[in-house]
C-alpha cells in the first residue's frame, strides 16, 4: 500500500469515528435507503465490468435477475453548523469489497450574516457539475441510467479534498434566484483519465467506491502519486425555479511522469457547463456538455506522451403525469488519440438512446421500465476479438423500495 492510499484511509476512518461519536451524542440522524431488484435482458458484448469491451453496465452472460443496487445514506446533525453525510453500500458485481462508501464528507453552514451565504465540505464526494444527478446517493430521478458525462464522473472522478461556497440568495433583494461560487483543492485523483482512455465512454449508473474499484477487483482509482494538488472552479446561476446554469472547470494537475509500485499519473483537465429548464411541475429539460484532454507520460519526452482529447453532450426531455414520468435521453461522445505508441487508436465515436419510465406506487414503491441502445466504433475491441463497430442493447425493469428515517 503506498504513503497516499495508507493516508487517505486513516482519514476516511477518522472521518467514519467522528461521525459514530456524533449519533451517541444524540444528535440529529436520517437515514435514507433504496433496495433496486432488476429484471435484465442484454444484447451486446460483455461488460467492461467483467473485463470485456462493451459499454453498458449488464451483458448477456450477467442478465436475468439482478440486484441494481443496495444504497445506504446517513446524515448526522453534529452541531446547528456542522453535519457528517456519508452513502455506501452494495452493487452486487465483483469488486475489492462487496460493500464500501462512495461518499464521506463534513459540511459546515455558518449562519448567514447577510444575503451571501457560505458552505465548507471536507471528504469525499462527487463533483458538483451534474443537473442529473440530483437524487440521493448521487443517482437520477428521470431513470435507471446517467448520460455518458455523469457515467464517467461517477467512475473515476471523485473529490477528495475540501470545497467553500459562497451563495448569494436573490430573495434579499427582491429577486426569486441566487448565484454561487465554488472552489475546491484535493488530492488523491491522479489516475483519472486511465478508463475513459483505455475504455472510451461507457452509459450506466456504476459508481466506483472509495476503497474498492469498478467491477473486477482492483486498487482504489483515488491514489496520491505526485504530491501535487489538483483544483475546480464552478459557477452556478438559478432563475424563478425554472432555469438552472452550472459552469465547472476540473484539473487534477497529475505530473504525467510520475509512477508508484501501484499506478501512473494522469494529467486530466476538462470543462462542463449544464442547463436545467423547468416551464413548469411537469416538464423538465437538461443539457449538458463537456470537453477535456487527458495525457500520461513525462513532459520531457512530449513525442513519447500518449495524449487524447474527449467530449461528449446529452439532451434529456422529461415529462411528469401524476404518479408516472416518462424520460428521453440522447448522449454524442468521443474521444480522439492525438500521440502514442498505442495501437491501435483508442478513437472512440458513438451514440446513446435511453427511454424510462418510473411510476410511483407510493413514498416507498416505485417501478421503472428503461430501455438503452448504444452504437460506438472503437477500434482497440479487436483486441477482445469483438468487431470495431458494435450496437448493444440493455432493457431493465426494476422494483424498487425506498425508505427514510429521521430521529
Amino acid at each position: 500500500m503506498n504513503r497516499g492510499s495508507r493516508h487517505w484511509r486513516i482519514a476516511m476512518l477518522a472521518l467514519l469515528l467522528g461521525a459514530s461519536g456524533a449519533g451517541r451524542a444524540g444528535d440529529r440522524l436520517e437515514l435514507q435507503g433504496l433496495l433496486d431488484l432488476r429484471a435484465v435482458y442484454a444484447d451486446g458484448f460483455t461488460s467492461f465490468l467483467y473485463g470485456g469491451s462493451g459499454r453498458l453496465r449488464f451483458d448477456a452472460d450477467h442478465e436475468g435477475v439482478r440486484v441494481g443496487r443496495l444504497m445506504l445514506a446517513g446524515r448526522y446533525r453534529i452541531s446547528d453548523v456542522w453535519t457528517f453525510n456519508a452513502v455506501g453500500g452494495s452493487w452486487a458485481d465483483p469488486d475489492k469489497h462487496p460493500v464500501d462508501l462512495t461518499e464521506a464528507w463534513f459540511d459546515a453552514r455558518p449562519f448567514p450574516r447577510g444575503p451571501v451565504r457560505y458552505r465548507l465540505r471536507v471528504g469525499a464526494f462527487q463533483l458538483p457539475a451534474s443537473l442529473e444527478n440530483r437524487a440521493v446517493g448521487w443517482s437520477t430521478p428521470y431513470s435507471l441510467s446517467s448520460s455518458a458525462i455523469n457515467t464517467w464522473l461517477g467512475e473515476e472522478i471523485r473529490i477528495l479534498g475540501s470545497e467553500l461556497e459562497a451563495k448569494w440568495i436573490g430573495a434579499s433583494q427582491g429577486y426569486f434566484g441566487e448565484v454561487a461560487v465554488q472552489a475546491a483543492v484535493f488530492g488523491w485523483n491522479d489516475p483519472a483519465g486511465d478508463l475513459i482512455a483505455s475504455r472510451g465512454w461507457a452509459i450506466g449508473e456504476r459508481q466506483s467506491t472509495l476503497f474498492g474499484g469498478l467491477g473486477r477487483p482492483r486498487e482504489s482509482f483515488y491514489r496520491e502519486i505526485d504530491g501535487r494538488p489538483g483544483y475546480y472552479a464552478g459557477l452556478s446561476w438559478r432563475h424563478h425555479d425554472q432555469w438552472e446554469v452550472r459552469a465547472l472547470r476540473y484539473d487534477n494537475r497529475a505530473d504525467p511522469g510520475a509512477t508508484n509500485s501501484d499506478d501512473i499519473a494522469w494529467r486530466t483537465q476538462f470543462t462542463s457547463l449544464g442547463v436545467r429548464w423547468e416551464p413548469d411541475e411537469r416538464w423538465t429539460v437538461i443539457a449538458q456538455t463537456m470537453q477535456g484532454q487527458t495525457y500520461v507520460g513525462g513532459d520531457a519526452f512530449p513525442q513519447e506522451q500518449y495524449a487524447e482529447s474527449f467530449r461528449s453532450w446529452f439532451v434529456l426531455g422529461s415529462r411528469q403525469w401524476g404518479a408516472g414520468r416518462l424520460t428521453l435521453r440522447y448522449d454524442h461522445f468521443s474521444t480522439h488519440q492525438h500521440s502514442g505508441e498505442y495501437t491501435p487508436f483508442t478513437d472512440d465515436d458513438g451514440h446513446g438512446l435511453m427511454l424510462a419510465y418510473l411510476y410511483d406506487f407510493d413514498a416507498h414503491w416505485q417501478a421503472v421500465g428503461e430501455w438503452q441502445q448504444v452504437s460506438s466504433r472503437f477500434p482497440p475491441r479487436v483486441l477482445y476479438g469483438d468487431p470495431v463497430a458494435a450496437r448493444e442493447k440493455l432493457l431493465q425493469l426494476s422494483v424498487r423500495y425506498r425508505f427514510k428515517l429521521q430521529r
